[in-house]
């Protein structure tokens, strides 16, 4: 009882701070970010960030309950878990839900497993004021030291072909011709096929 009674008055401080920052003609902060969650994942934690944005991978994506700061009641929320423990889970809103499915074109949680995203903080106008919230940028995160699959005919890194990346390039061609291939030993393939 005690903690809640600390939750619900830290929230109404937080709401209190907002109220009269408000007033002030400011443009509002993250409401929650003196009463802040720290079990989640908040602007507070990308603000110091360079770019103030985050490229994390996901670990899983479950339904859990978690605690509302303001009424101190349980409600079931979507968590993002990331690969990297530094960085708390992150509740997904319905924007966010969608970026990812858009980003990855599905829906399937245990397809997003090990898929990374950029996160970051944009200024949305809700309910008559402008809050910080997280977002999951629309944009894919740059791979940065990925070991490529090898071709298994020259050795040289397989790239990726088309729409395709350098893993599903590999197992097209490892289907197509029996051995994972780069683009010019597939077309050589290819043509040798066809002769």
């Amino acid at each position: 009882m005690k903690q809640d009674e600390n939750n619900f008055f830290a929230s109404n401080v937080a709401l209190r701070a907002t109220r009269k920052y408000k007033k002030e003609g400011n443009i509002m902060s993250d409401i929650m970010r003196m009463g802040r969650n720290p079990n989640y994942l908040g602007t507070w934690d990308i603000d110091e960030l360079p770019n103030k944005e985050a490229t994390l991978t996901i670990e899983k994506i479950v339904d859990e309950k978690v605690v509302d700061t303001l009424t101190g009641k349980d409600k079931m929320e979507t968590l993002c878990y990331w690969t990297d423990s530094a960085f708390k889970p992150m509740i997904l809103n319905i924007t966010n839900k969608k970026r990812i499915s858009k980003l990855y074109k599905t829906k399937d949680t245990e397809k997003l497993k090990g898929k990374s995203v950029i996160i970051g903080i944009e200024k949305v106008k809700a309910f008559g004021d402008i809050y910080e919230v997280l977002r999951i940028q629309t944009r894919m995160p740059k791979v940065t030291n990925a070991v490529k699959p090898k071709c298994e005919k020259c050795g040289k890194d397989i790239n990726g072909a088309g729409n395709m990346s350098p893993e599903e390039t590999a197992s097209y061609t490892k289907k197509k011709y029996g051995k994972a291939m780069c683009s010019a030993c597939a077309t050589k393939a290819a043509k040798a096929v066809q002769s």
